[in-house]
């Protein structure tokens, strides 16, 4: 469905991006896994409530952080620290958009483990370890899945109704139309509270033959520049 230059492999691509997801996806497990191994075994109810919480709370974080962070503009100035931010968020989602063939802008990296050693430490300052660890647990573990679903939406084709729907959803958002909707990558819960769902007659109801999606989606607006951010 994404117009992939010639010469490019998407088997070699997706194995890239596998393996880089493949440390933090282990890191993140490991320690989530650990955090509510002991959370269950001793304060199974605070473990679950504390859980749910965090899995809820992923799904508001994925889309904030995906709408006003990666699709959000942080212009270059003077200044380490804006020059390193500018630098940082808006190419790393640029990238993406452009080439979302690309492997190596896919997944996330090694740079969301800073960001969770400060969740985590500040979670165990907070309260005990069947609390709030358990609801950063969540979000890690939430994280890993999200990734995981977007590696899948870009690589493979899988049958189930919940991948068909979130694949065309995805979609539609790095579509010329769409950048400005669907920016749920787990679910368009948010995006139905925000308003940025994408449009009514492609929710639901038959589904339409590729070729047509392919048309649909990547027909350029003759009223609208093409926008990839």
């Amino acid at each position: 469905m994404f117009p992939v230059p010639e010469g490019v492999v998407l088997a070699d691509e997706a194995r890239t991006a596998r393996r880089r997801f493949y440390p933090v996806t282990i890191l993140f497990t490991g320690y989530s896994a650990t955090v509510m191994a002991l959370a269950f075994a001793f304060h199974p109810g605070y473990a679950l409530a504390y859980l749910a919480l965090g899995i809820i709370s992923w799904t508001l974080l994925e889309y904030l952080v995906h709408r006003f962070i990666l699709h959000g503009r942080f212009p270059d100035g003077p200044g380490l620290l804006k020059h390193r931010v500018h630098t940082f968020f808006d190419t790393m989602h640029a990238d993406h958009h452009q080439r979302p063939w690309d492997g190596m802008y896919i997944n996330g990296y090694l740079d969301s483990i800073p960001f969770a050693a400060l969740f985590v430490a500040v979670s165990f300052l907070l309260t005990p370890y069947y609390k709030a660890p358990v609801l950063v647990a969540g979000l890690l573990q939430s994280y890993v899945l999200e990734e995981w679903i977007h590696y899948s939406v870009h690589f493979c084709r899988f049958k189930s109704r919940y991948f068909q729907y979130i694949r065309f959803h995805h979609w539609y958002h790095h579509s010329p139309r769409g950048s400005s909707q669907g920016f749920g990558l787990t679910s368009g819960l948010w995006d139905r509270i925000s308003d940025t769902r994408i449009p009514p007659r492609r929710r639901g109801g038959d589904r339409p033959r590729e070729a047509d999606l392919q048309d649909e989606l990547w027909r350029p607006r003759l009223a609208e520049p093409r926008k990839l951010l």
